[in-house]
């Protein structure tokens, strides 16, 4: 897979490097951190956590590639999350020397940098009719009819091949034929049985599509799509209030693909949705920013929500303290179990920190987070644009 990442990047360099009036733009972001454990005295290094209101998450390395020209062009991007240490993944080597005797020791850890799962898209597009019909291949991800808010959604992905048309300025209509939730033949197949497909071949039926639209303008944004395997995804973005931040995505699994259960053990749709509203009062010259996130996750007989209020104040350019307080509702306490081992209906968690910017592309966090369904932690992240 290693060879294979690299291998496209330097075919698209040397593919486009000179061609007339060649547009490049590489761009991407690195973000790691530290968090320790006041209880348990460990500590890891794979978080990066900047509050749920923000999306939280895990180290992360992004590159970007994009290769532009007036009717064709190239996406590309590369990406490891999770890369670090945990407490339980520290490997202590000692070190001895020539007389046998320990004079240090370090730390290892077995990283993936170079899977499939790495390369997050790679292609190729084409523009006809001034740019009204766009036809897509090799590994897709959705620009065009995609959520706008935090987790970017759509029903798409894997490889494959993808047509959008445009046929008035801001309206997007898309048909997509993809790897993304396709099936695959078993051994005890028919077809398989009959020599007419191998173990493991693809099979040629409606999951390979996903049909999408979207609609924006200055004021407002929607879009929705479906994958015939049973995943549906809808968003809503209100932009005509100067400084209101207002989207809402969701997303609907059906039974067969959700991987949830109900009490009985049977299989259940899961449908997980995401608002997020924030205002900025800069407008009436005040450095503040208040916002909530909400977040609910519907499954038979198991319903989680969660909302986390926010408060930031800048000081000045630089350094900006924060207020962030999460709260979660279970309707099935047995699934959700705090951290000793007893059930909950509700937790929470209380995270003030401290964010330092350094010029428009860096910051770094120091944050102290106290969650009654875990242990008090205290920690520091940082991350650079580029």
């Amino acid at each position: 897979m290693k060879k294979i990442i690299l291998a496209a990047v330097a075919c698209a360099a040397m593919g486009f490097a000179f061609a007339e009036g060649s547009a490049w733009d590489v761009n991407g972001y690195f973000r790691s951190g530290i968090e320790g454990n006041l209880d348990a005295k460990d500590f890891e290094t794979k978080v990066y956590k900047d509050g749920q209101y923000y999306g939280n998450g895990k180290s992360r390395a992004r590159l970007n590639i994009n290769f532009t020209q007036e009717e064709y062009g190239f996406k590309f991007r590369y990406q490891c999350d999770g890369f670090g240490l945990n407490s339980a993944d520290t490997v202590n080597t000692k070190v001895k020397n020539s007389d046998g005797h320990e004079v240090g020791s370090f730390t290892t850890a077995k990283e993936t940098w170079f899977t499939q799962d790495n390369l997050k898209y790679m292609m190729g597009y084409a523009k006809f009719y001034d740019g009204k019909i766009i036809a897509e291949a090799g590994k897709l991800m959705d620009f065009y009819t995609n959520s706008e808010a935090r987790y970017e959604y759509q029903a798409m992905g894997g490889y494959g091949v993808r047509a959008v048309f445009i046929p008035v300025e801001g309206l997007y209509l898309s048909a997509a034929g993809s790897t993304y939730r396709v099936d695959k033949y078993a051994a005890d197949d028919d077809s398989v049985k009959d020599g007419k497909a191998k173990a493991g071949d693809i099979k040629f039926n409606e999951k390979i599509l996903t049909l999408s639209a979207k609609y924006k303008n200055k004021d407002f944004a929607i879009a929705g799509g479906y994958n015939l395997a049973g995943e549906a995804y809808g968003f809503f973005a209100l932009k005509a209030v100067p400084n209101l931040k207002f989207n809402i995505e969701a997303k609907y699994l059906d039974k067969e693909i959700s991987k949830k259960t109900n009490d009985d053990g049977e299989k259940t749709a899961m449908t997980e949705a995401w608002e997020l509203m924030n205002y900025n009062f800069k407008g009436m010259g005040v450095p503040l920013e208040a916002g909530v996130y909400f977040h609910q996750i519907l499954v038979k007989d198991d319903n989680v929500i969660e909302f986390f209020p926010h408060l930031s104040y800048a000081i000045n350019d630089v350094v900006s303290p924060e207020f962030e307080v999460g709260i979660a509702k279970y309707s099935n306490g047995d699934k959700h179990l705090d951290k000793d081992g007893e059930e909950q209906t509700m937790s929470y968690n209380v995270t003030p920190s401290i964010k330092f910017t350094a010029g428009k592309r860096a910051t770094v966090k120091v944050y102290y987070n106290y969650d009654k369904n875990d242990k008090s932690s205290f920690g520091t992240t940082l991350r650079v644009n580029y």
